[in-house]
């Protein structure tokens, strides 16, 4: 039985929707059924449709889709469809044995059978194409508060930081317990918590001031910038990341 928390129904939530999932917070989900391609009228791009959202079908796998229901659209419909699946989606890369559900925007591995089990087992898993993480790599879409099924502690994530909450203040600022999503039992084990990801733009509750996290003489540091935040991080999360006054740089 898929078992997933609400959003709050408070302004303070709704407000916050555009910070947590960037542009796709405008986007709609499709209105064809999951499994369906999508051709567009315009180009020969094809997509699936998987928790109501596109994924794009590289040319060399169109073969692999070839028995689904195809549906023409214009490009500009398309592209009006979210890229960020429902809640409790499960999905898997064809020819690949790893079994994620999508929660809060994000993709996250589930462990073993047990946990499978509780997110539905076998019977809604949908096999998507190669190349499917690039979306998922905006750091906009990626602040949202987690908790492992069964567990009690709850955690912040945002751009590849797993940040622990352990005050009501920071609680209730990221949206409360009502806005925790429950993830799979030990798939945040699988997740650093030391550093974000290269490039992330950051900003603490109690300050003004945003950094650029890079690389500098091979350590990760913070560099003051005027940039927006691509989120906001509970206070102290960033302390541990020296300043820096020249740029930092991501290692490509």
């Amino acid at each position: 039985m898929r078992v997933l928390s609400s959003m709050a129904a408070i302004p303070r939530v709704l407000a916050m929707m555009f910070c947590l999932f960037g542009a796709q917070a405008l986007a709609s989900y499709a209105t064809v059924l999951d499994g369906t391609v999508l051709l567009s009228a315009d180009n020969t791009s094809r997509y699936l449709v998987a928790g109501g959202a596109r994924f794009f079908i590289p040319s060399t796998q169109w073969s692999l889709y070839s028995s689904a229901n195809l549906v023409v659209m214009s490009q500009s419909s398309i592209d009006a469809i979210t890229q960020i699946p429902r809640d409790g989606t499960l999905a898997r890369e064809k020819g690949q044995i790893a079994i994620y559900v999508f929660v809060g925007g994000m993709p996250w591995w589930i462990p073993n059978p047990t946990e499978l089990d509780f997110w539905d087992d076998w019977k809604t898993i949908n096999e998507i194409p190669s190349y499917w993480e690039a979306p998922f790599q905006d750091y906009s879409i990626q602040q949202v508060l987690l908790r492992e099924r069964t567990g009690t502690q709850i955690y912040i994530w945002t751009t590849g930081l797993k940040i622990p909450i352990t005050n009501a203040s920071d609680l209730a600022y990221y949206g409360g317990e009502s806005n925790v999503k429950t993830v799979p039992l030990g798939t945040l084990a699988n997740h650093s918590d030391s550093e974000p990801y290269c490039g992330a733009i950051l900003r603490e509750r109690s300050s003004s001031t945003s950094y650029y996290l890079g690389y500098s003489a091979g350590l990760m540091r913070r560099y003051a910038t005027t940039s927006a935040p691509h989120a906001v991080v509970p206070d102290g999360a960033l302390s541990s990341f020296p300043v820096t006054t020249s740029g930092p740089y991501c290692i490509q």
